[in-house]
């Protein structure tokens, strides 16, 4: 069930629904059964998975809140995160373990005389969705309940606390202190909460539909065969899935917020205008935050942090971001784009350590000027860290490197030419960029505390709603498509 779908704008209504009628006692008993066929409604068998998954790390979270030793907490904990990254070792990196190695005993055997036994083909495995979040969810949970917090008694809730749909398959990674203690207390129905959550599922649905959907065949076109196309073509490629990635995937948080607060949550924010950003430091505080944060507080400081110095920063930083790389997909592209993000951030503290001591550089940095060039030289570091993601293979993304850096044409239909005249995306584009730029200057508050824009009746909000929800259907592909990050 994709939350860009008719099947989840039947579903989510009739839970809204009934969680308001229902009894207060009765509302986590609902919520957890309509994650679960919200779940299964991908494949029933998992559905005994995220269960069993479950029912472990809730015993082990009871049993490390228990012990009393410090040394049996920490063998509980480490068995606790050793189940949960075998469970996903074993879901979404046993076919890439033995591709690697079946790779490396061809090599082997061609140049030395060695007899290696090969491994077993790839195995019919299917990726459950949502396992790395869920095992992210409880790693933090367990090493949460280790450092002194109350662990989760109630089964109930800490089965919701896993499940919950609006956040089950790609985030926000949600903090068990934050949502439970939301359970703690009962929901009361908040008009201008459940506004704010029709708002943002709107603006999640024109962000995927309308956006996202119609950049995707512009960059699959282009990394389909990167070697043929041109420079300008392969430009228009990239330019497009750094676009697309964005309004996919915050398209599907907005989508899973506003559904939480339909019925009275509040999940974290996950995206704050991204591809503003003036440093590659500032650009991950504002992209996927909630992995960001985890990545922060789960691996690199436990890695030592900032502390031992230039080199273990670097070193801790770069580890970091190359486990967060293979945490996206279980292919050598997605190691080196996490590689290249770590490798971008020690750059990034090196420079701040080197203009520390040098006033002009300070100087320069706050001028306008200064400012455009951070903002482009960060866009087109992540721009070109999107070609080690986009690609299927780290042999088409150096491709597509070399069309993007070797003037030449291409063979074939021009994607330039797609976009601008293939379609309405540019003017779709248009209108989004000046609803972004009205909310950044805060043009709607400046009206309102004028005068000048009256707080329309709620019967013309809904001529409203129903006019962009039209517009946003009729932008909309023949079918829905998956949003990228279920595949992780």
């Amino acid at each position: 069930m994709l939350f860009n779908s008719l099947q989840y704008l039947v579903f989510l209504p009739l839970v809204v629904l009934a969680y308001w009628l229902v009894p207060g006692r009765l509302r986590t008993v609902l919520l957890l059964a309509a994650s679960y066929y919200f779940y299964m409604s991908w494949m029933k068998s998992y559905g005994l998975l995220l269960f069993g998954l479950t029912a472990i790390n809730y015993l082990a979270g009871l049993a490390i809140g228990k012990l009393e030793a410090a040394q049996s907490k920490r063998l509980a904990l480490i068995a606790g995160i050793t189940f949960n990254v075998g469970v996903l070792a074993l879901f979404k990196y046993t076919n890439f373990f033995l591709e690697t190695y079946n790779s490396l005993e061809k090599m082997l055997s061609s140049i030395l005389p060695l007899n290696l036994v090969p491994a077993p083909e790839a195995l019919p495995i299917i990726l459950p969705l949502g396992i790395s979040f869920f095992v992210f969810e409880f790693i933090h949970y367990l090493v949460d309940v280790r450092a002194g917090n109350k662990p989760i008694a109630n089964p109930l809730r800490f089965g919701l606390f896993a499940a919950f749909f609006p956040s089950q398959i790609a985030g926000p990674i949600k903090r068990y202190e934050d949502f439970d203690g939301q359970l703690e207390k009962p929901r009361v129905f908040s008009r201008a909460q459940f506004g704010e959550g029709i708002n943002l599922i709107v603006r999640g649905m024109f962000k995927k539909v309308a956006l996202g959907d119609n950049l995707a065949p512009l960059a699959a076109s282009g990394f389909a065969n990167p070697a043929a196309i041109g420079t300008v073509d392969a430009w228009v490629a990239v330019l497009a899935f750094t676009l697309q990635i964005y309004f996919d995937f915050s398209g599907y948080t907005d989508i899973g917020r506003g559904s939480a607060l339909l019925l009275g949550y509040k999940l974290p924010e996950n995206f704050n205008m991204p591809y503003i950003a003036r440093s590659i430091q500032e650009f991950w505080h504002r992209w996927h935050m909630s992995l960001s944060t985890w990545l922060r507080d789960y691996l690199y400081i436990p890695l030592g942090g900032s502390r031992g110095g230039k080199f273990a920063t670097m070193k801790n930083l770069f580890i970091t971001m190359l486990l967060g790389g293979l945490w996206h997909g279980a292919s050598w592209h997605f190691v080196l784009w996490g590689g290249y993000q770590g490798v971008c951030l020690a750059i990034h503290r090196t420079w701040e350590r080197i203009a520390e001591g040098r006033p002009a550089l300070a100087t320069f940095g706050n001028s306008f000027a200064g400012k455009a060039t951070a903002w482009v030289v960060t866009f087109l570091t992540v721009v070109n860290g999107w070609v080690l993601f986009r690609a299927n293979t780290v042999a088409e993304a150096f491709q597509m490197y070399q069309s993007m850096f070797t003037l030449k044409a291409g063979t074939g239909e021009s994607l330039l030419e797609l976009l601008v005249y293939g379609g309405p995306l540019p003017a779709v584009l248009a209108i989004y960029a000046a609803f972004v730029i009205g909310d950044k200057l805060k043009w709607k508050a400046k009206l309102e505390s004028a005068n000048l824009l009256p707080s329309p009746p709620v019967t013309a909000r809904a001529v409203a709603l129903a006019a962009v929800a039209l517009f946003i259907a009729s932008l909309a592909p023949r079918h829905a498509v998956p949003f990228i990050y279920f595949q992780f």
